[in-house]
């Protein structure tokens, strides 16, 4: 496991799916398999969750948005496009906030 597992796959402008409560990255698989070809898709497994560890630090939405908008800082990902579903759509409301 690593501290933020983030899914990447594909070529293009980055298309960040954000999975909801209790859920992972593997469940965009679906999706990542259409978007790959015209997308950079971008997975992340939100603390806890899917291949990231637990982080104790992140218990809130606004925690774990920043956490995000940090791991695609880091990946020099500066534009995107945002979908989530459940909890993740909270999440990517707040990441759009920012």
């Amino acid at each position: 496991m690593q501290d933020t597992y983030i899914g990447d796959e594909g070529n293009g402008f980055p298309l960040v799916l954000v999975h909801g409560f209790l859920g992972s990255s593997k469940m965009w698989e679906p999706q990542i398999d259409f978007f790959k070809d015209y997308y950079r898709v971008i997975t992340p497994d939100l603390p806890g969750y899917g291949k990231s560890n637990k982080a104790k630090l992140h218990n809130s939405i606004q925690s774990i948005a920043n956490l995000l908008l940090d791991c695609l800082e880091e990946k020099k990902i500066d534009k995107f496009y945002l979908l989530g579903h459940s909890m993740g759509g909270m999440i990517v409301q707040e990441m759009a906030k920012k």
